[in-house]
């Protein structure tokens, strides 16, 4: 019985770390404000707050005094599968936090150079599943990927018709998973206690972005931005709860991994209609297929895993959508977007913690100024999905109906000096 241990041991160990790194919309966050909210489909050529910190650099030369803008996203996420033999699985814990912080500089001495600076979190998601069915054993209960990022940025006009911008994004990552272990199983032996794999890591990288505004007409822009991968290599701990004697694992080991997220190439127009209405529209493209594979080293525990590099074969994915603005009064800005997102994930390595599929998001949003220094913005989104199904994925158990439910309300706090 024990020589079979061993391979038991491993298939848990892959799958733990196969459903953890894999998350929704590739790894991307929705972008932060409620003004890119409210324009989901197109907020790059007129970012009109402080959020063109990390929207679009060139814009900060816009600015004629300094802007500071705090945000709040409140996200609602929910996921609902039932595989071919009829069980179901449903995220828990639907609701997600997203923060931003953000300012902009411009110099007194030189108009034509300014300075921004950006706190927010552009990678993540959390992912919480129901623990009491079968399928609890081939996907974790509980997966965390969280982001931070501080992005200093400058601008700088070049004539009166193009303006340049450069920021450094500092990205820190953290990696977390837990999930139940089925000691009976893998050892071969009736009754022992179920234990636990817990994966934590912890990791650096650093990118950078370059943009380009160009004011074609006086009311019509054109923008460019130019995101560059950032590789975070992670590193941590991982603990093997509940080892019966003789097992091959042992209670701790290290665990190294790393991640590449994504070149983003973004070209953005936008149109002043007249006083009123303003139009944009925005194309993005991402390099997912960066991540392919992962690699795995979980140090002594290593021997455990069928293959240190599991397959993802993720795809390059665009997304596309048009927004408006209308100005109602001095007091009030109506906004409104649409904008069509392209999954990046194929259904042979979807897994219910990487469940996703191509969707559309409407979104509206309001900004108030009551005069004075003062602004506020609000935004409200939702997903339009119509479910996935997989039927191709190597784990038969994993084929079936996956749907999907998504919500965004974001609310921003914004002061001009």
């Amino acid at each position: 019985m024990k020589s079979k241990a061993p391979q038991k041991t491993k298939l848990f160990i892959a799958f733990s770390l196969v459903l953890t790194l894999a998350n929704g919309d590739g790894f991307r966050n929705p972008p932060a404000g409620a003004n890119a909210q409210a324009r989901f489909g197109g907020n790059i050529a007129n970012t009109p707050d402080a959020s063109a910190v990390t929207r679009n650099p060139a814009n900060l030369i816009d600015f004629d005094e300094n802007a500071t803008m705090a945000t709040l996203t409140f996200g609602y996420s929910k996921m609902d599968f039932t595989n071919v033999a009829g069980q179901k699985l449903s995220s828990e814990e639907p609701w997600a936090i997203l923060p931003g912080l953000f300012m902009v500089i411009p110099t007194a001495e030189d108009e034509n150079l300014a300075f921004g600076l950006g706190i927010t979190s552009p990678y993540g998601r959390s992912t919480s599943l129901s623990d009491d069915t079968s399928l609890a054993y081939l996907a974790p209960y509980y997966t965390q990927l969280s982001s931070v990022e501080i992005t200093p940025a400058f601008s700088t006009r070049v004539n009166e018709k193009i303006s340049l911008g450069l920021s450094l994004n500092i990205l820190y990552s953290e990696l977390d998973l837990r999930q139940k272990y089925p000691w009976s199983l893998a050892a071969g032996v009736p009754g022992l206690p179920d234990g636990s794999t817990l994966f934590d890591g912890k990791g650096t990288g650093i990118g950078a972005t370059a943009a380009v505004t160009i004011k074609a007409t006086e009311r019509q822009r054109i923008a460019l931005t130019v995101r560059s991968p950032i590789q975070v290599d992670y590193s941590g701990e991982l603990e093997v709860t509940n080892i019966p004697p003789g097992a091959p694992a042992a209670p701790v080991s290290d665990f190294e991994t790393e991640m590449t997220f994504p070149l983003v190439i973004a070209l953005a127009y936008s149109l002043q209609v007249n006083e009123r209405w303003l139009i944009e529209t925005n194309l993005d493209w991402a390099q997912q297929s960066a991540f392919d594979q992962l690699e795995i080293d979980a140090g002594v525990n290593t021997p455990l895993l069928p293959s240190d590099t599991i397959p993802m074969n993720w795809d390059d994915n665009f997304t596309l959508g048009i927004s408006a603005c209308y100005t109602l009064n001095p007091e009030w800005e109506l906004r409104a977007g649409y904008i069509y997102l392209e999954s990046p994930v194929p259904s042979s390595t979807m897994l219910p913690t990487a469940a996703e599929q191509d969707q559309g998001v409407i979104a509206i949003g309001a900004g108030y100024s009551p005069g004075g220094n003062h602004h506020f913005d609000f935004a409200y989104s939702v997903g339009l999905f119509s479910g996935r199904t997989v039927s191709d994925n190597p784990n038969p158990v994993l084929n079936g109906d996956y749907d999907f439910e998504a919500h965004l309300l974001t609310v921003n706090y914004g002061y001009h000096f």
